[in-house]
Parts: C-alpha cells; sequence; structure tokens
C-alpha cells in the first residue's frame, strides 16, 4: 500500500505523454500537492523530450518498471481507453493510487475490475473528470444542496463545437464503443449534470448521430435523462464545426461567425486544405498534439483563473423553484423571482487544481474521495446506457448510480 506522505507533496507517475497529459502538465507543475518522479511512454523520441525539460525525472518504456519506482506513490494514466482496465491493474496491484483518465474503460466490467482491484489493495481509485471539479460547477452543486433558490428542478446543457474535425487519431475515427463524441466527451458532459444533480441519475433516453461519411464515428447525439425524485433536463453535443454554441455564453458580438470569418469553420477548413494529403497529415498532427510536437503548449503554469474553458463552449441552465442560474464569463448569473443577479467568482485554481488537491486531501489526510471508482462507473454506466438506448428506442433505466462527495474547504 502506498505509504503516508502527510504534509509532504507526493511523488507522481504519468503513463502517456499525450494529449491528456499535456493538458494536466500545467497543474501538475503549479501546484503544491505534487511532483513529477517518473514518466512513461511506448514513445523513445517523447520520453527523450521530457527528460531534456524535466531534469531528474526517470523514464520508463513500461507500466510495470514505472509502478516498480518507490518514489511513485500516484499514477495517473492518460493513454488510449482501451489499455486503462490492464494498466490501472498493473499500477493498483504495485499498491499505488491512480488517477485515471475518463472515460474508465470501454466496458462495465472492466470499470468494476478496476474498482475491485482498488477496493482490494486499499488504495484510492479516482477519474479524472475535471470539469466536474470547476468552480462554477461546484457553486451551482453547493445552491442545489443549501436550497437557497427551492428545489432543484431542471438541468439544461447544450454543447456546439468543432471537436470531429480538429486531428484525431485513426483509432478514435474507428467505429466502436470507446470511441466517437458520446465516448470521447460525454463522460465530460454527463459527470457534471450528475455533480450538479447529486448523483443518483434513474435512465436516460438518448440519440447519436454519425453525419459525415469521411468521420465514421457519431459527432453528436441528445439525451433526455432523469434523476430519482422529479429532476429532469437534456444533454445536446454536436461536433460537426458549424454553430459554436460558446455565442450564448459569451454573447453573439463576441462569437458570431459574421463578426469573425476567419473562426467560422476553421477546424474543417485545415483538414480540407490539405486536400489528398489530409490522412498523412491528420495523423501527423495529432501525433503533434503529444509532448513537444509542437500542437499543444505546455509552457504556462498560471492556472486559467475562471476562464471556465470547456465549461463556457456552451450554455448549462439550472432551473429551482425560484430562479435559473446559467454560466457568465464572470461566473454564474441568477434570474430569480424579483430580479436579476451575477455570482462573480474571483479567479481560483481551475478544475484540474481543484481535482487534483480533492486527491492529495483524500491520501494524505484521509478524506473522502469525490469522483472516485465507483463515480467514475456511474457515469459509465450512463455512456452505455445511452448507446444501448439508441440502438433500441427505448428508455434505459440505471442501477449503478453513487451519490456525489462533496469536497470540504480543504480540497478546493
Amino acid at each position: 500500500m502506498a505509504g503516508d506522505t502527510r504534509g509532504a507533496p507526493l511523488g507522481l507517475g504519468i503513463v502517456g505523454l499525450g494529449g491528456a497529459a499535456v493538458n494536466m502538465l500545467p497543474a501538475f507543475r503549479r501546484g503544491p500537492f505534487f511532483r513529477i518522479k517518473a514518466v512513461a511512454d511506448v514513445d523513445p523520441v517523447v520520453l527523450a523530450r521530457f527528460a531534456h525539460d524535466h531534469e531528474g525525472v526517470r523514464t520508463y518504456t513500461s507500466v510495470d518498471q514505472l509502478c516498480a519506482d518507490p518514489e511513485v506513490t500516484l499514477v495517473y494514466i492518460g493513454t488510449p481507453t482501451r489499455l486503462h482496465s490492464e494498466q490501472a491493474r498493473i499500477a493498483l496491484e504495485h499498491g499505488k493510487h491512480v488517477l485515471i483518465e475518463k472515460p474508465m474503460g470501454i466496458t462495465l466490467d472492466e470499470a468494476e475490475a478496476m474498482v475491485l482491484t482498488a477496493e482490494r489493495n486499499g488504495v484510492l481509485l479516482g477519474v479524472n473528470v475535471k470539469h466536474s471539479f470547476e468552480t462554477r460547477i461546484q457553486s451551482i452543486r453547493e445552491i442545489a444542496r443549501a436550497g437557497e433558490l427551492g428545489r432543484l428542478r431542471m438541468i439544461q446543457s447544450w454543447r456546439y463545437v468543432n471537436w470531429l474535425y480538429l486531428p484525431r487519431t485513426p483509432e478514435e475515427l474507428t467505429p466502436g464503443w470507446g470511441n466517437g463524441l458520446l465516448w470521447r466527451q460525454g463522460p465530460h458532459h454527463f459527470d457534471l449534470i450528475r455533480t450538479i444533480g447529486g448523483g443518483v441519475m434513474r435512465s436516460v433516453r438518448g440519440m447519436s448521430g454519425t453525419w459525415d461519411s469521411a468521420r465514421r464515428v457519431p459527432g453528436a447525439y441528445t439525451v433526455y435523462f432523469e434523476f430519482d425524485g422529479d429532476v429532469c433536463g437534456t444533454a445536446v453535443n454536436s461536433a460537426y464545426d458549424h454553430f459554436s454554441s460558446g455565442a450564448l455564453v459569451y454573447g453573439f458580438d463576441a462569437a458570431e461567425p459574421l463578426a469573425d470569418r476567419e473562426r467560422y469553420g476553421r477546424a474543417r477548413r485545415e483538414l480540407r486544405s490539405h486536400g489528398a494529403d489530409a490522412q498523412a497529415w491528420e495523423a501527423s498532427a495529432a501525433a503533434a498534439e503529444r509532448y513537444g510536437g509542437g500542437r499543444r503548449s505546455v509552457a504556462s503554469t498560471k492556472p486559467k483563473s475562471q476562464s471556465g474553458g470547456w465549461i463556457l463552449n456552451g450554455p448549462l441552465i439550472v432551473s429551482f423553484d425560484k430562479g435559473d442560474v446559467r454560466l457568465s464569463p464572470n461566473g454564474l448569473i441568477v434570474d430569480g423571482d424579483e430580479k436579476q443577479w451575477e455570482i462573480a467568482l474571483p479567479a481560483k485554481p481551475d478544475g484540474r487544481d481543484n481535482r487534483l488537491a480533492s486527491f492529495y486531501h483524500a491520501i494524505a489526510d484521509g478524506r473522502p474521495l469525490p469522483a472516485d471508482g465507483r463515480w467514475g462507473m456511474a457515469t459509465q454506466e450512463v455512456l452505455v446506457a445511452v448507446e444501448n438506448s439508441a440502438a433500441t428506442r427505448t428508455e434505459i433505466v440505471l442501477d449503478r448510480q453513487v451519490p456525489w462527495v462533496a469536497m470540504s474547504s480543504a480540497q478546493v
């Protein structure tokens, strides 16, 4: 079992130096909770880049080697989903705590095996659903919990983005469970909805669509969901690079395509501009999103303050008895019975930092771990249910849902 490191930064091992890890690196670097001790990847070029930039960090070519490192307490797994189950098993069997990228796995059996392995070895397993830890989402959850606007009634979340036409690996464009918009972005989407709603979703009825034969995975979904009680809502997501729903948060003056013609359809244009060489270019561009490849910057060590990032790419409206709460660039807007007001959220660490803080205090101080393995399995159950609902055109009732574990003040 990982030892007690109360009061000291924890040793971190990173498995996979792709886009997910690159996104997390600023938070790993700037926070007081973790020190990167080792990394593992199958690409020696990427490992060499990382070693050059991080003096003293050990590099390995296998998960087994990294997990045998005695200075590693927490293993972060940011590899393709199909590898998660086996790599998590190795780390957990070595007595390491594990923070795994979403989704946990491709099947619920994989997710359950990870949970049971963690419990058997007495270590913690958590899922990196970082957007659920954003201050806006946690603030809405607290409004719902405290009842200051009455009972929670509805949650509506819409996103129209360009995800499908950004450089994707061949694996990401291969049809099947684990790929497509539902599996790649749905974990974040449904996780933050579950967080606001308290966690226990009752059922879903959903459809997904594959509308471009050149991009052979689903690029859109619409889902109606219900929680225990009478809370309901919709989750809508389209990644076909037409309308940008950030305009509904920032205002059309800031994001209206007619005001910025260069922005409109930019991802589609970049892909199309390579003509017959588009497939080769895309593979190269996707590879360039790995560490040191040039398409993703890891230079910044500052948090995103309250930019909101992923969350502000579309409207989220949460309805209560006494008002509706929606996102704003500065925080939250409440449209109440008698007036409107804004809850300005000051610059704080973003969702990544709050996710890492929650994990640190769970390990070092024995606090409950939000978004643990069973929570992650419950979010994955929603993805599986949407797949089954789309195939059968029926409502799917859920049976693996668990409630949200509130974070203490020390964890945010």
